[in-house]
């Protein structure tokens, strides 16, 4: 189906909040295979919403709100539109009876306008709000889908997990992804080694997403079961990996340190002339088996001026490895744009090189990613050498 999303509070065009909402409910249909075209935020004017509601029902298959179904004045978004579907509003006993219960057991007086949530359009499918207060709503008018659910994320998504994605899903049909994650590597980059898959992309579809200091890219199937998906994603992964694979740390909630870190299975210790310790923290967070022993950061007086950038990046690997009596060692040292990157196990040293923006803050902070692919290709080949 083809979706439009529609977002009601002025909080939202002021910049008080950021609309996550779109984000969210955009990501979960178009994993189950349907296509977000439009997001439109308005403010809390009933003849603007109605514009957009006339204008988005003429074009869109499923229309979807988020807001506007408190109890306060500016909570007009089922009025609106019901008022443009032609239907009255009634009161779900059900959703009533759940926000009496609710001040009943917090003690407290439930105001009139609280019934107001709990009104729903006449002949909807009332979405039960198990977190807050105000259902939400599907209805079919004129083969249109329509939804309302409630602003607060904290009640939206668990409202359009539970309550509306059934009505989202055929019956007949299994919408599998896996999201491959790259670091090292620019979306363009990526683009450009991926272009003819992209363009030439059925089932599955690819999707390449840039993020901060990465880039993934969402593989999505759709089959009778997710065997089946998983079947016609293989070759394209395998496709896309044989071109980028170098760049490749894991797929779908892994993170770099973490694959870094699982594959990481000698003592090690590290010496930071980069990240700023930030490197640490990341490794520390992912380290199950406490292989990481130590962590040295930078000092000027420990470098030698009449030694090469590599002779003082395997002193830097070595020190680090006897001083905290590891198998391993991985050193990082900057100099001219270019980042050094040093491998030491047991005795044998090998030494990588990026380059990266001079700025310090961009270097500390970009460098990261691009140490943790290297330091995993390093691994991968520590392993096929056995």
């Amino acid at each position: 189906m083809k979706v439009c999303i529609i977002a009601v509070g002025s909080e939202l065009l002021l910049g008080q909040i950021v609309n996550t909402n779109a984000q969210y409910i955009s990501r979960v249909l178009n994993e189950a295979g349907h296509h977000v075209l439009e997001h439109i935020v308005v403010g809390d004017n009933p003849e603007r919403l109605a514009r957009v509601t006339e204008r988005a029902l003429a074009q869109y298959d499923a229309v979807i709100y988020t807001g506007g179904l408190g109890p306060t004045k500016d909570d007009l978004t089922k009025q609106t539109v019901a008022q443009i579907l032609g239907k009255e509003l009634v009161m779900d006993e059900a959703a009533l009876n759940y926000i009496e219960s609710y001040f009943a057991a917090q003690d407290r007086i439930m105001t009139p306008n609280n019934k107001q949530q709990a009104l729903v359009i006449e002949g909807s499918h009332v979405l039960a709000n198990r977190v807050g207060m105000a259902p939400g709503m599907y209805v079919v008018h004129e083969e249109t889908h329509v939804v309302m659910l409630p602003g607060p994320p904290s009640e939206m998504r668990p409202m359009v997990d539970n309550e509306l994605m059934p009505y989202f899903m055929q019956s007949d049909q299994t919408i599998f992804s896996e999201v491959l994650r790259f670091c090292g590597i620019g979306e363009s980059q990526v683009e450009t080694e991926l272009l003819d898959l992209i363009e030439a992309q059925t089932n599955p579809t690819i999707a390449p997403l840039a993020g901060k200091h990465e880039v993934t890219i969402r593989l999505t199937a759709s089959g009778k079961d997710t065997a089946t998906c998983q079947t016609l994603i293989a070759p394209i992964k395998a496709e896309i990996l044989s071109r980028v694979g170098h760049y490749y740390y894991g797929s779908d909630n892994i993170t770099p340190e973490q694959a870094v870190m699982n594959a990481q299975h000698a003592s090690f210790a590290v010496y930071d002339a980069v990240t700023d310790g930030l490197l640490n923290a990341r490794l520390k967070q992912a380290d199950r088996h406490q292989t990481l022993k130590g962590y040295m950061l930078h000092h000027d007086s420990f470098l030698q001026a009449d030694l090469s950038v590599e002779d003082n990046l395997r002193i830097a690997a070595m020190f680090v490895q006897s001083l905290y009596e590891t198998q391993q060692a991985v050193s990082l040292l900057a100099m001219d744009r270019t980042v050094y990157v040093g491998f030491l196990n047991d005795d044998h040293f090998e030494m990588t090189t990026f380059k990266m923006a001079t700025e310090r803050n961009l270097m500390r902070d970009r460098s990261q990613n691009y140490v943790l692919i290297e330091w995993l290709d390093w691994l991968k080949r520590q392993q096929v050498s056995k």
